[in-house]
């Protein structure tokens, strides 16, 4: 129980958590909310998949095939969440919040709850709709990439 309370409060762990659970409740009586409770649930799960799993378990950074199956596992995961989310609540909603996803909100809340600075150059990002085009990313590209996934899923769900 000790290690669960100290895993808890690990920096902004705690506040992730406690929006999870608000945007589920809330979700219940404004589908539209649920976009949000898709990119707060598929942050969750990188960071304790991810930041806890892989990059604390050692002082090295993990290996090419370690990482490789962990973002099987988190592209299943979202798949799953996508699915859970467009039946509980709203497909409209469910898709908007894998836009934003899509676009790095998801990366950015990442590293917003963990206190840590975005950095400056973002090489994973090459599945993002700019990083198709650009390949590595930088901080600005990024937070406006986002931005405009955020407003892309606002749409969606305003013309619903």
């Amino acid at each position: 129980m000790h290690e669960l309370i100290k895993i808890l409060k690990y920096r902004l762990l705690w506040l992730n958590i406690l929006l999870s659970i608000l945007f589920a409740v809330v979700s219940f009586f404004i589908n539209e909310v649920s976009a949000i409770l898709f990119v707060l649930i598929s942050n969750l799960f990188d960071i304790l998949g991810y930041h806890f799993t892989l990059i604390r378990r050692s002082k090295e950074i993990p290996d090419k095939i370690i990482v490789k199956s962990y973002r099987v596992n988190q592209l299943l995961f979202d798949a799953l969440l996508l699915l859970m989310i467009g039946i509980q609540f709203s497909w409209v909603a469910s898709i908007a919040g894998w836009i934003m996803k899509l676009f790095g909100l998801q990366d950015v809340f990442y590293y917003l709850f963990l206190k840590e600075k975005l950095p400056l150059k973002w090489n994973w990002m090459k599945w993002t709709p700019l990083g198709w085009f650009k390949g590595d990313l930088t901080k600005n590209e990024i937070v406006i990439q986002s931005i405009i996934g955020i407003i892309i899923s606002s749409v969606l769900l305003i013309l619903r």
